[in-house]
């Protein structure tokens, strides 16, 4: 495996037990408790230190029925796993006094507040948070390539294939919003309801929706 693959494997088998080395794999201890990984990049620096990031979440139920969430103290226990399995398996380097581990940045966050939906299991705990809440269905904001926005609830998640690949993610979601219309026989704009399939190439984020009173 090149080096990204080393990463990936071993960011992927903390957090979710999976290896990209073996067809079987056992739930990691995080993974029982619902946590899996939404995005992960490396990358090299200016000052040569390849930059590792994982955002993580958690669809996990607590034993008083609440979402169990990404905590701090929950990244930085996953950093330090993370780069202690990183320093096993990444090349060592030469340096004056002989190899030396490998010298990388690892930032390990939420995939909370404010940041895009990636993945099925996200929009799938949408749901499933809104449920627990009485609020019925999910408000989303979406932002287009072309810059256009809206606000509305997600029905549901369209074309989702996963199969033999890591990802999980819908193609598109069917959306319901209002918008302000001039109607026939009215003097005045009234609200309509409209709904969408709103393919995700098309845009450019969809994030949770939140109202700040």
């Amino acid at each position: 495996m090149d080096y990204t693959d080393l990463v990936r494997d071993a960011v992927y088998s903390v957090v979710e037990g999976i290896s990209m080395q073996g067809d079987s794999a056992a739930l990691s201890p995080w993974a029982e408790k619902g946590f899996f990984v939404v995005e992960l990049s490396c990358k090299g620096s200016a000052a040569g230190v390849d930059e590792i990031e994982v955002s993580v979440d958690c669809d996990g139920i607590l034993d008083d029925g609440r979402l169990r969430g990404v905590g701090i103290d929950d990244c930085a226990l996953l950093n330090r796993e993370i780069a202690e399995r990183l320093r096993r398996v990444l090349p060592k380097t030469e340096g004056e006094g002989g190899e030396e581990e490998a010298d990388f940045s690892l930032s390990v966050m939420s995939a909370g507040l404010g940041r895009p939906i990636k993945k099925g299991r996200q929009y799938r705990k949408l749901m499933q948070n809104a449920g627990l809440h009485g609020d019925g269905l999910p408000r989303v904001d979406v932002l287009f390539r072309d810059g256009r926005k809206l606000a509305g609830i997600v029905l549901c998640g369209v074309g989702y294939d996963n199969a033999g690949t890591e990802e999980d993610a819908p193609a598109a979601i069917e959306v319901m919003y209002e918008v302000k219309e001039l109607l026939p026989g009215k003097k005045r704009k009234t609200p309509v309801e409209r709904r969408e399939r709103i393919a995700l190439a098309d845009t450019k984020a969809v994030t949770e929706h939140f109202e700040f009173k």
